[in-house]
């Protein structure tokens, strides 16, 4: 009886941290699922008051600010762990990409290369590369990132989407046509697309199906961005 009493409670440990364990992953989950970026900060915040170490925990609570837009925030956790000599494929990759919103896309490069380094083999830092290779007019560089990251599985439409962005920059408006007409067509409703393709159109002369294109689309101050580019 007391043998059995015994066995009996490290098992109800075991479980109930079990129990726990997949508790919090299912709130983190469902947090995600809906971009619940306030729960999620106030969660990991949570973690940090009791464990102030866990590199973990202030790494994601840094990746929820980005993804927030509070890109301040994002790059104070980010540099306090690598100022703590923190070094991984994952944050390196979350400085590049704060260092690419805060315009230092020759600084974002060379942290997408660290991070290629240590093993990230994602479709999605190859999307970022050509992203900064793009805004530094390292167009030949981009194509190739955006390539590779197509080569990975990465989503078609975003890959074809940032390829005509990079023949805008080089002004080949016809290769942007050609590539943006079949993807608009099998995707009508995606405006960046809508909006890349519009561009080139207007830039070829064909300004009826360009203000076809973004009549009713969109708003009076996203057309007024989009005409903006028209002007470069």
């Amino acid at each position: 009886m007391n043998k059995a009493t015994f066995l009996s409670i490290p098992l109800l440990l075991l479980f109930g941290c079990s129990s726990t364990i997949e508790s919090e992953e299912s709130v983190v989950q469902n947090m995600e699922r809906v971009d619940n970026h306030t729960g999620l900060i106030n969660h990991y915040k949570g973690h940090l008051e009791k464990r102030p170490e866990d590199v973990q925990i202030m790494q994601e609570l840094a990746k929820v600010y980005f993804d927030k837009g509070d890109i301040e925030s994002a790059k104070f956790y980010a540099d306090h762990l690598l100022n703590q000599g923190v070094k991984n494929s994952e944050l390196l990759q979350l400085r590049g990409q704060i260092h690419s919103q805060d315009g230092e896309d020759s600084l974002a490069l060379k942290r997408y290369k660290s991070s290629i380094e240590m093993g990230n083999n994602s479709g999605e830092i190859y999307v970022l590369s050509g992203i900064s290779y793009c805004n530094t007019d390292q167009f030949s560089q981009a194509k190739n990132a955006f390539n590779q990251a197509r080569l990975k599985g990465y989503n078609d439409v975003a890959v074809k989407n940032n390829l005509a962005v990079v023949y805008l920059a080089q002004r080949q408006y016809d290769d942007v046509i050609s590539l943006l007409v079949p993807v608009y067509q099998e995707n009508p409703s995606n405006q960046k697309v809508r909006a890349n393709l519009a561009i080139a159109l207007f830039k070829v002369g064909d300004v009826y199906q360009a203000r076809d294109l973004l009549e009713g689309a969109f708003t009076d101050s996203q057309v007024a961005q989009i005409s903006r580019k028209l002007h470069r």
